[in-house]
């Protein structure tokens, strides 16, 4: 029987490997650029979604598109590319935290995205669903809390059109859930809404709260916002909360890098597909990267994330359309 993923899944599972960049990425940038780049990457994916006619699997129609030897060829370097990010995300996962219990969250988080992932990705989507709801949950009561600690004198514009610029790499890797198998429905508006305004609130809530000077001076401005919360005045202690939010959405992130790899190398090599140790030497590939990546600098990242997960997949789409 053919696996499915809903929609709501789709959107769920998208919703939390975006919490991840959204709280470390987007919250130390202006909430107008971040708002901006974000309502781009939402527009995109409407875009792309219009010309699916019904095919949203990226996988059939590359090979419609470019036939089926390079289509194959194609797919292998997105996975590549899927994999080496895999092992990026990997490599930050230590921000996580602000004490040595960071050194351990990177093989943990590729070890988790592997054994959720180790049959087919609705079962990483279910896992990914129910984290969406315990991290909207905890975000939410962070940014309650941080919101009567907002200066509405710090929440003007600020910031260079180059953030936007920073804004997208990390959203358009949401495209990875249109390699996925099993989708048959196209994400609803809401979630693209959310898309855009999500990543936006934290950056507006962070800054309104440190100042957009100190905000830019910080590594983890959202943790800094958590250290100073309190709740009818009495202080408390966000920080674990922070954390265990930024280590679940660091989780599903992996995990759909991961699916997006496996789902690739599984349509351009069959016989991947039939292999038990697959996923596990994905696994050991991506922690082998993991030390490599953090050499490689954001530039290659968003080129990379610009060719694989924007440019590539929306004329893959415009020339089935045209055939």
């Amino acid at each position: 029987m053919e696996n499915r993923i809903s929609a709501r899944q789709a959107g769920a599972w998208g919703f939390g490997a975006l919490t991840a960049p959204a709280a470390l990425t987007c919250a130390g940038l202006g909430w107008g650029w971040v708002l901006l780049g974000c309502a781009i990457a939402a527009v995109y994916f409407g875009l792309t979604a219009s010309l699916a006619e019904g095919k949203l699997d990226l996988r059939e129609l590359t090979v419609r598109a470019f036939g089926m030897g390079f289509g194959r060829v194609w797919l292998i370097l997105g996975a590549a590319f899927a994999l080496f990010s895999a092992a990026q995300t990997a490599s930050q996962a230590h921000l996580a935290f602000l004490d040595e219990t960071g050194k351990l969250a990177g093989p943990a988080l590729i070890v988790l995205a592997a054994l959720a992932n180790r049959k087919e990705p609705e079962q990483a989507a279910r896992v990914c669903g129910v984290v969406s709801l315990i991290l909207a949950a905890l975000y939410i009561i962070v940014l309650l809390s941080a919101a009567r600690q907002v200066k509405l004198e710090w929440l003007r514009p600020w910031g260079g059109a180059r953030q936007t610029i920073e804004v997208l790499p990390p959203v358009l890797a949401l495209t990875c859930l249109r390699f996925l198998p099993g989708r048959r429905e196209r994400a609803k508006g809401g979630w693209l809404a959310l898309l855009a305004l999500g990543p936006a609130a934290l950056a507006a809530v962070t800054a309104g709260c440190l100042s957009p000077r100190l905000t830019q001076q910080l590594t983890q401005p959202f943790y800094t916002v958590s250290q100073s919360l309190s709740v009818l005045d009495v202080m408390e202690r966000f920080e674990p909360l922070v954390s265990a939010a930024l280590l679940m959405g660091f989780f599903a992130f992996e995990s759909l890098l991961f699916a997006a790899c496996r789902a690739q190398m599984d349509a351009a090599v069959p016989a991947f597909r039939e292999k038990k140790w697959a996923g596990a030497a994905l696994g050991a590939l991506t922690f082998a990267l993991m030390f490599a990546a953090k050499e490689i600098g954001p530039e290659a990242w968003a080129l990379g994330a610009a060719i694989f997960w924007g440019i590539g997949p929306l004329l893959t789409q415009l020339i089935v359309a045209i055939k």
